[in-house]
């Protein structure tokens, strides 16, 4: 059988009083600073996660204004192409058009030297005839 008696009572209240200590001293303070580490925990999570977000905005207007800035960039470059055939196509023109100028000014001053060229020959028919028919007739002709 179970005897109760005074040590048992002395014991069981040392146990309380230590129990109370310890929760007080002990236990509550260190629960008190898992609490505070738990709560810094979460807030840094979410404050993680607030941050990634922020972030997958951001990238996202970066890409964005990244391919905007890329089709700009090709729409200048096609521009200044166009731009490049179109000056081509007139210089050549302008040189075409100044080719095609002193081609026609030289074959003028051609056909103007031929035509003085005939006339000197006509001029000169005469005279080669006289000295032709002068060496085949062995005669002077007059």
């Amino acid at each position: 059988m179970l005897n109760i008696n005074v040590t048992l009572l002395i014991q069981a209240a040392l146990f309380l009083t230590f129990l109370w200590v310890l929760t007080k001293f002990l236990f509550k303070p260190v629960l008190t600073v898992l609490n505070e580490r738990l709560e810094k925990t979460e807030g840094l999570k979410k404050k993680a996660i607030e941050i990634e977000e922020v972030v997958v905005v951001k990238v996202k207007e970066y890409e964005d204004r990244f391919k905007d800035a890329r089709a700009k960039s090709l729409e200048v470059k096609t521009e200044l192409k166009r731009e490049g055939v179109e000056e081509e196509k007139k210089i050549i023109a302008a040189v075409t058009k100044e080719t095609k100028d002193v081609i026609e000014e030289k074959k003028g001053g051609i056909y103007k030297d031929v035509e003085e060229i005939k006339s000197d020959i006509e001029k000169q028919m005469g005279e080669i005839s006289s000295i032709l028919a002068e060496k085949v007739l062995g005669r002077r002709i007059e």
